[in-house]
């Protein structure tokens, strides 16, 4: 009978075994929470950013906005 130490799995099966649980159910939040404020911003970057030379800066101000919106929504009420 072989021990735990002689033991051999096939590639990456211990890392299949290990990279579930709490690691895939945080990726998958913030996956939901990212796709949540993406869409906040859409109608804000279509008004109010269009692509023709202006700064980063000002698509980077609407995402920070739409992560405030996103967050305020989340307040008890």
């Amino acid at each position: 009978m072989l021990g735990k130490e002689n033991k051999s799995y096939e590639t990456g099966y211990v890392e299949a075994k290990t990279s579930g649980g709490a690691v895939f159910e945080a990726g998958v939040k913030e996956s939901k929470r990212n796709k949540a404020i993406r869409r906040i911003a859409q109608p804000l970057t279509d008004r109010h950013w269009l692509n023709k030379g202006q700064s980063v800066t000002e698509l980077h101000r609407i995402y920070r906005i739409a992560e405030y919106l996103y967050n305020r929504s989340k307040r008890a009420k």
